[in-house]
């Protein structure tokens, strides 16, 4: 809870993936993967309640052996390549209503995919929604910069490439924009509000740092978290 409003987490943790077989499940720094985010809104102070939402009998398991109590046995149809995220949040309000007596207000949706993500990025994260800056905003989402030459990035028309972005002063690296890219850490927003997307004309942001940001999609992105120190212990 915090400054008053309660507050869930969702975990979405299906069974399959494409990019790398269980990789929810698969060992990350001693744990499976999915550990590190339970253990991130476990531990942090403005989170009520955590939901775990999969159609996985392990996963269910595992995160029974890791104290969650509240766990969504979804079926396979939204758990497939193609399910919309937007699907699997609906469903999970669904069982919120009919399973929890609690008022939660908002949510923060917590995929396992983002272990270096921690407590300390989801408070801070929480503080910055609520903050006066942002008093207007309906949703919020975590990011990281872009690299540098982002303001490069050309797109094929025809025959011939064209800037995305015109930029009259050249494309000095100085004069550079910067620009900033989903994480896929956090997502936040009020449960009355939400339609199906987190991205608006009021969504604000919350930058984390590269390390931190990684989001396992395949074995390369699983090895490069591996060798990242000193940030989960």
């Amino acid at each position: 809870m915090y400054r008053g409003k309660k507050i869930v987490a969702l975990i979405p943790a299906r069974a399959g993936s494409k990019g790398l077989k269980n990789k929810n499940i698969k060992i990350f720094k001693k744990k499976p993967l999915i550990y590190w985010t339970i253990k991130a809104a476990q531990t942090s102070k403005y989170i009520d309640d955590i939901i775990v939402t999969t159609d996985s009998e392990k996963i269910l398991n595992l995160s029974k052996k890791f104290k969650i109590k509240n766990l969504i046995k979804r079926p396979k149809k939204l758990a497939l390549d193609n399910t919309a995220i937007k699907e699997v949040i609906f469903h999970s309000f669904k069982w919120i209503k009919k399973k929890l007596t609690n008022n939660y207000e908002y949510f923060i949706l917590l995929q396992p995919t983002s272990p270096l993500r921690n407590k300390d990025h989801i408070n801070k994260f929480v503080r910055t929604f609520f903050s006066k800056k942002t008093k207007n905003s309906e949703t919020m989402i975590s990011v990281a910069a872009a690299p540098v030459k982002a303001s490069w990035l050309m797109r094929k028309r025809g025959k011939y490439l064209n800037f995305l972005k015109k930029n009259k002063k050249n494309y000095l690296r100085q004069d550079l924009e910067k620009f900033y890219l989903p994480n896929g850490a956090i997502y936040f927003s009020k449960i009355t509000t939400f339609k199906g997307s987190f991205y608006g004309n009021k969504t604000m942001f919350y930058e984390m740092d590269i390390k931190s940001s990684i989001d396992i999609d395949n074995l390369h992105d699983f090895k490069k978290g591996v060798k990242i120190k000193n940030i989960l212990e």
